[in-house]
This record gives structure tokens, sequence and C-alpha cells, in this order.
């Protein structure tokens, strides 16, 4: 039996801006794979007489206080357009749900090649929020060990030791860091002893044991191949300089960082088959063939998505364009980002949802029981092909 552990592995690419989380209650869903899920309870004082189906917005009544830092530069870098995600888990088995929030770093208009942004202080800090027995919540950050090192963007949470306590594996901009819980509710970071530090635009990333030995292996996806060049995109003139589209900087092979045992990691992508080029913003797990193993699914931006089929002997193949959820109907690419397995229809067969950029359909592929998909986002009467807003990373669900 495959072992899963992911939490929202995902990040988000809104317009950059200095955002503000705002926490919605919510569950997190549970397609097969065994992903986790709970819900975050909140004070009853905070919620009132909410009627059935409708969410209240408790952030500041839970006493969650995070502001995303995101770049804002003339030069109109591509990494300013990038959000961060999240990651709900109960860091020290309370039986509380705790919220993990990645943050940004200072960038600044003259950066060269090679430049590393880096936290400067409490405004940049990755954030930890301990969920208190009353459904409020308290910033445990500094005393967790948690605040982080340069851009950080996703995360990634699992029990890699197999100790009963879940680990962190926070992604970034040149550089990855893998955090060790250490069960008395601080963290310490094992990057450089482990292996899983990685280079390049890391993106989203998720713990799966790939070769079914009992241990949590690390997928990691990366976006492309982009650093701090003077590029111009847009008109040639004062204030119509613009942010660059993806498809002018080349894709870029995913990082995965097989689970040697005793906290060590050796990189693997080729050896798993799983070293094809994309521009990874999301991975959801599922084994949509029912054959026992686990598959991957990644949603690259404006390229062809990939399907990861696993073939039970630890290796992986790409089989997108043969189970037709490559491209949408038309057969043309679209900017995945978020993207989920879950049965829609309750034929008991897991179904890929991905979502993607404004005034594009949203994909989703019907499972047909024969290892293909049929694109369903045409024939359903709901608005969900009709929706044009910006959604990325989320287990059914946005952030």
């Amino acid at each position: 039996m495959h072992t899963v552990r992911q939490i929202l592995t995902s990040v988000a690419k809104p317009k950059p801006a200095l955002k503000l989380l705002r926490l919605i209650l919510l569950p997190l869903a549970m397609p097969s794979g065994g992903i986790a899920q709970a819900i975050v309870s909140p004070p009853v004082a905070a919620v009132g007489e909410a009627a059935a189906g409708h969410f209240i917005d408790v952030t500041e009544a839970v006493h969650v206080d995070f502001h995303h830092m995101a770049g804002h530069t003339t030069k109109k870098y591509l990494l300013e357009t990038m959000g961060s995600g999240a990651a709900v888990f109960d860091f020290d088995n309370d039986d509380l749900l705790d919220i993990f929030l990645p943050n940004g770093a200072p960038i600044a208009d003259s950066e060269l090649p090679g430049f590393k942004p880096a936290k400067n202080g409490p405004a940049s800090y990755n954030r930890l929020f301990h969920q208190k027995k009353d459904g409020t919540f308290e910033d445990v950050t500094e005393k967790a060990g948690l605040k982080g090192i340069g851009y950080s963007l996703g995360v990634a949470v699992g029990d890699y030791d197999n100790d009963g306590y879940e680990d962190l594996y926070v992604t970034g901009f040149n550089g990855n860091h893998l955090y060790h819980n250490n069960g008395n509710g601080t963290f310490t970071n094992v990057t450089e002893a482990s292996g899983t530090g990685g280079s390049g635009w890391s993106t989203s990333a998720a713990w799966v044991d790939l070769d079914n030995d009992g241990l949590l292996d690390l997928v990691v996806l990366r976006y492309v191949q982009w650093d701090w060049n003077d590029v111009w995109c847009g008109e040639h003139r004062e204030g119509y300089r613009a942010y660059c589209h993806p498809d002018i900087f080349p894709a870029v092979t995913p990082l995965v960082f097989h689970n040697d045992g005793h906290g060590q990691f050796t990189e693997q992508a080729k050896q798993r088959g799983l070293a094809v080029p994309g521009k990874g913003l999301g991975i959801a797990l599922s084994d949509y063939d029912r054959d026992g193993h686990i598959d991957l699914a990644v949603a690259n931006d404006s390229m062809l998505e990939h399907l990861y089929h696993n073939k039970g002997d630890g290796t992986f193949e790409e089989s997108g364009l043969a189970a037709e959820v490559a491209v949408d109907g038309e057969g043309r690419t679209f900017a995945g980002m978020g993207i989920a397995f879950a049965d829609f229809n309750n034929d008991g067969l897991p179904d890929l949802a991905i979502t993607n950029l404004a005034n594009q359909k949203y994909a989703l592929y019907q499972n047909n029981g024969d290892a293909s998909f049929t694109y369903a986002s045409y024939k359903l009467r709901s608005r969900w092909h009709q929706l044009s807003a910006l959604r990325l990373g989320y287990r059914l669900f946005g952030l």
C-alpha cells in the first residue's frame, strides 16, 4: 500500500501587490490516496448565526495576521507575479490544525543574475500559527524556528522519518528548505544534511512513497529557467513595460528526491522517469487507473499538462497525451495552475480538475475507467466552465 501525505502544496499567481491572507472555514477535500482532511474550528462567538452552506470570514477574529511580501519593481521581474501557498496541519499532535504560510523577500530594481533574495525582518518571515483550544491562533514562528530563508513559495507536509511528527518542506526561488519536526514544538533546518536543497525556481511539492518502501519521497516542481536578467516585455516606451509571458522562458525538469532513510535523500528524477521539462505550478496524486499504484498529475503553465503513470516498479511514464489530459477539448494548451483529483460524478473513479488564467475555461477531465479521460468542461450545466477569475492551487477550493 502506498503512503501519501500532501497538504496544500500549491502556489498562487495574483497581480503583484501586498496580499492579506483571508481565512475561510472549510474542509480539505480527500481524493483517493489518503490525503489528510480536517476543519479549522473558529470560536463560536466569531461565527454567530450562519446559514448552512455559507462561509464567514473569521481571519481577524481568530488572530491570523499575515501579509504576503511581493516585489514592486519597474523591471517587472516575473517572480513578482507569484504568490505563495499554505499548509494546514497538526504540527504538535494536539488534534488541532495549525497553519503555515510561506512568505516572499525584498527585491529591488537593479538585481543582477545570481541574486538570492533574503528575508530581512519580520515582514518577510514565513509564519506558523498554532491553534489554541478556543479556536484562535497564536504566532509561534520564531519559537518554532521557522522564520525561513530566501524567497519562499510553496510548502509540503510529510513525516519523512516516520517518527510520528509532520515535517515541512518549503520551496522557493534559488533554494528549498527541509525542516525536521523535533516533536517539542520546534523545527530544525536539515536541508544541507538531507541533500534536498535543489536549485532554480521551485513551486509546488508533494510527499509520496514512489517505490513502496515505506518511506516518503519528495517530488518538487519547478517553473521556468529564469534569472534576474533585464528582459523587456511590452511596448518599448516609458510606462508600457509589462510582465513577460512564460512562453519566452525555457521549461525545466522537476526534482525528485528519493528517501534513502536515516535523513538522507538522493535526486533521481531521471531514473524515476519524471525528468520531463515542464512549467509546473500544481501537483496532484491519485491512482487514476486503479492498478494499486499512485500516479502524479502536473499542472503546467501554457504548455502540455503532464500525467505520470506509475509502472509499478518505482518508475513512471508521462502519458498526458495518451490519456487525453494534456490539452483542452479543442487541442489547445492553457495556463494550468491549480490541480486536483476528485470523483465529481460519484462513479468511483478519480476525475481531474485544472484551474487556469483569466478568460480561459477551467479544465475538467472525466475519468473513463480505461486509463483515459474525456474533456467534460463543455457539457457541464454549472458555471464551472464559465468562470474567468484567476484561481490557483486547491484541494477543490482556492486560497
